[in-house]
This record gives structure tokens, sequence and C-alpha cells, in this order.
């Protein structure tokens, strides 16, 4: 291939030359109409391409603006719902304090009523064993003096032979006396009234001292034997015998009858207070009584409630005890209670130690049974 001719330094000066008015002159010459457009176009579109960032802009302003209203608004729309649930809280737990509050105060209130119809109670429950004592003691005072009194004060032999002596009539009567209660006291006392009972008197007093009376009817009977002996001699002797008799077969009984010991125990203590028994013959008799049950249970201590029945319903008068109750209440309310006058304190005195003996025995026979149930408890650990 041939080689290229490189063209004379004069030529290429040439060239630059023509070259350069050429350019100059492109750049004075005007331009034609059909280039204007093209240009327009060019110039349009950069304004638009310029246009979009700026809208973009805005809208980015716009949206960015709106956003942050958007978010104030929340916020303050939170903080205004925060300010309500706290109000709101802060009066519930107002309303909360305050219902409790109103309700400390009505517990207050109604602990305050409690306690003024309590001590009401107890003032009137006091006020009522204060009455009842002051006429039991008075009752037993007036019929232990007509029974004492008694002797002088019986009728004569012309008053039986107006009453009905008829067999029929007066085993009837004495049947009744084994099945003695307080709802028939009434009934008895009438047909009572009305009977010559002279010739029935052991078959009365058998009945009597068979009878199996309740504690509550003890009262009842007592009322009936009264009758008797304010009527006929003869009843308080043979009553006397008869309860004798029936204690010392008791003795060889195996297993007595706790129920009629309680009950016979406090009969004859009834007998004696309301003197149809003197007091010689009665105390001595109760206390023989008291004796044999403390010494035979001075270990098992089965017969407790025949000696706990026995205080409480005869102690005041038999051995001078006051219970805890009585007391209690004539030291909280200034009360005096009856004294215990019916039997003078040396013939209570005997009563008293045998009582005390059977108190210290029974404690000890508790502490005892308290230590061995302790002691199983701890080998059951």
């Amino acid at each position: 291939m041939p080689a290229e001719r490189k063209k004379p330094a004069n030529m290429e000066e040439k060239e630059s030359l023509l070259n350069n008015k050429e350019k100059e002159f492109s750049e004075r010459r005007p331009v034609s109409t059909r280039e204007k457009p093209k240009e327009d176009v060019k110039v349009g579109m950069k304004r638009e391409t310029l246009k979009v960032p700026e809208d973009k802009k805005k809208k980015l302003e716009e949206d960015k603006r709106k956003k942050e209203d958007k978010e104030r608004k929340k916020k303050e729309e939170d903080k205004v719902k925060a300010e309500e649930e706290q109000k709101k809280k802060e009066e519930e737990e107002k309303k909360k304090l305050e219902e409790e509050e109103k309700k400390k105060l009505e517990e207050e209130e109604k602990k305050k009523q409690e306690e003024a119809a309590a001590q009401l109670k107890e003032k009137e429950e006091a006020h009522q064993l204060h009455q009842e004592a002051w006429e039991r003691h008075q009752a037993r005072k007036e019929l232990r003096s007509k029974n004492q009194n008694a002797p002088d004060n019986r009728p004569e032999e012309n008053f039986f032979s107006r009453l009905d002596s008829s067999l029929k009539k007066n085993t009837a009567f004495v049947k009744k006396l084994k099945t003695i209660t307080e709802q028939q006291r009434d009934s008895l006392s009438h047909d009572f009234n009305s009977l010559n009972l002279s010739k029935y008197i052991a078959e009365a007093v058998a009945s009597i001292v068979e009878a199996k009376l309740k504690i509550s009817d003890v009262n009842c009977a007592v009322h009936l034997c009264s009758l008797f002996h304010q009527r006929y001699a003869d009843f308080a002797p043979s009553l006397l015998q008869a309860w004798k008799k029936h204690f010392e077969a008791r003795k060889e009984e195996k297993t007595p009858n706790i129920t009629k010991l309680r009950t016979d125990l406090r009969f004859i203590a009834e007998l004696t207070i309301v003197g149809i028994f003197t007091d010689k013959e009665g105390l001595s008799l109760i206390y023989e009584q008291l004796k044999n049950i403390i010494n035979a249970d001075r270990e098992s201590h089965t017969h407790v409630s025949v000696v706990i029945s026995f205080c409480r319903h005869c102690g005041d008068d038999i051995a001078g005890l006051v219970p805890r109750k009585v007391k209690t209440v004539a030291e909280k309310f200034n009360l005096s209670f009856p004294p215990s006058e019916i039997i003078s304190p040396e013939k209570q005195q005997p009563f008293q130690n045998l009582l005390k003996e059977y108190f210290t025995s029974l404690t000890k026979h508790l502490k005892r049974d308290h230590r061995e149930l302790q002691n199983i408890e701890r080998q059951n650990r």
C-alpha cells in the first residue's frame, strides 16, 4: 500500500485559516427560521426540566407541611385525650376515695350503732338478770317461810271431809305424779286442791321420788311437794326416808343414770332451800350425795355435768357461790344482787371445801390430758 504523502506546512496553515474564517462566519450568521423552533423546543424543555423539580419541591414541602400539621393535630388530640383521661382518672380516684371515705364513715357509724345496741342489750339483760334474781330470791324466801310455818297452819280434820276421797280419782292423781312437767302445774294444783290424799301419801311419795324429771320440771315438783307439806304432816318425813332409800339403792348401780342423778341432786337441794326438809336433814343428805359423787369421780370426772348443774342452780344458796356473770354485771352496772342468806355461811363452808377439792382435781386432770395431747401432736409431726 503506497505511503500517504504528507501535506506541506504551508498547506496546513491555509486550511487552518480557512476553518477559522468559516467558524467566525457561522457565528455571525443569523439563525434561520427553520432552526428557530428547534431552539425554542430546547429552551422550553429546559424550562420544563427546571419547573418539574420546583413543583416536586413544592409538593414535598406541602406534603411535609400537611404531615407536620397532621402530626401536630394528632399530638394535640393525644394531649387533649391524655388530659381528659388523666382528668377522668383523677375524678374516678376522687370518687373512689370519697366512696371509701363514705363507706368508712358508714362502717364506723354502723359499728357505733352496733356497739350502742350491744351495750343497751347488755344493760337490759343485766337488769333482767338482776330482777329475776330478786324475784327468785323473794319467792324462795316466802315459800321457805310458808313451809317452815306449815305445822301451825295445817287444816283441821273436818276440812278433809269436804274433799274427794274416791279411789279412782286419787289413784289417777298419784299416777300423774310420775310424769310431772311444768306445763301440768295448774292442772295438777287444781286436782290436788279437790282431793283428800290422806291415805295415799306413801304412794304419792314413791311416785315423786321415781319420777323422771327434767331440770325444767323441778320447780313444778317442788311446788307440789310444798302443797303436800302444807296440808299433810307426814309427807315431809316420808319423802325424806324415801330419798334416803333411793340413794342407798343407787350405790349398787354399776352405771348410774347421770340425768336422773343430776335432777335428783337439784331436787333435794330445792326441797331443803324452800324449807320442806330442815337444814340439818336436807343439808346432810345433799352433802352425803355430793361427797359420794365427787369421791367416786376424782380420777375420771365423768359426773362433772352433775356437779356443774348443782353449782349453777343451787350453788348460790347451798355453797354461797357467786356466778361470774352476776359478779361482772354487778360491778359494771353497779347493781346489788340478793345476798346468800337462806343458808348460813357456817353451813355453806363444808360445801365450798368439797367443791374446791373437786375443782382442783378436775384442773389437774385437764392439764394432764392437755400434756398428753401435746405429746401426741409432737409425735405425729
